[in-house]
């Protein structure tokens, strides 16, 4: 039986168990942290180096939430069993991953209002109709506690770009919808983990 098959099998008999034993190993947490890296190194790669495409303002904040969730993966690995590796690490976990969606949801409405605006003017229609302005953007980002991000790693956090006004697309998706579905998979993955945490804490304490 395969390591998938065998997880899924123990899944299905205890689930509440089994993520609890889940949320404990180094593996669950490597895991997360190398889908923050992936999309981390997607953006800076392909969009920015290869695509040429500038991060806006959301881009970098969204960028700026895989960075906490990454470290958060990699907190919680030292020592999954550890409690105060665990508290600290899901919070900011969670921060990123909720701040992420949002920054992202912002990002998508951006995109489709700037996009909106464009199919207006070239159909010589009503710009008062759209409803909203273009998406400005600032070329100063105000990150969390005042962390001066873009003055300390610029490439990475230097917003030089306008807040949806890129043209990529796959699948008929844009880059700010794939961020929200890449969100949805860690709120998913994550709240799994948390619950699986909770339930094992409550059994300790022979509450369930």
């Amino acid at each position: 039986m395969s390591f998938f098959s065998k997880a899924l099998s123990e899944f299905k008999t205890s689930p509440f168990q089994t993520l609890s034993e889940w949320q404990n190993q180094r593996w669950v947490w490597f895991l997360m942290s190398s889908a923050a890296a992936f999309l981390i190194l997607s953006a800076i790669g392909y969009f920015q180096l290869f695509l040429a495409m500038d991060p806006c303002e959301i881009c970098v904040y969204i960028r700026y939430s895989q960075f906490c969730i990454l470290f958060a993966g990699l907190i919680i690995a030292i020592k999954p069993t550890n409690i105060w590796f665990k508290i600290i690490g899901m919070y900011i976990a969670w921060y990123g991953v909720l701040q992420g969606m949002a920054w992202s949801i912002d990002l998508a409405e951006l995109h489709h209002t700037a996009h909106a605006l464009d199919d207006v003017m070239l159909s010589g229609g009503d710009l008062f109709a759209v409803g909203g302005g273009a998406a400005a953007c600032s070329t100063e980002p105000t990150f969390p506690l005042g962390l001066p991000l873009h003055v300390w790693l610029p490439f990475e956090f230097q917003p030089s770009g306008i807040c949806g006004e890129d043209d990529w697309s796959l699948l008929g998706l844009n880059m700010a919808e794939y961020c929200i579905i890449a969100y949805v998979f860690f709120i998913l993955g994550l709240g799994a983990a948390t619950i699986g945490w909770i339930y094992k804490f409550l059994k300790s304490k022979s509450l369930v």
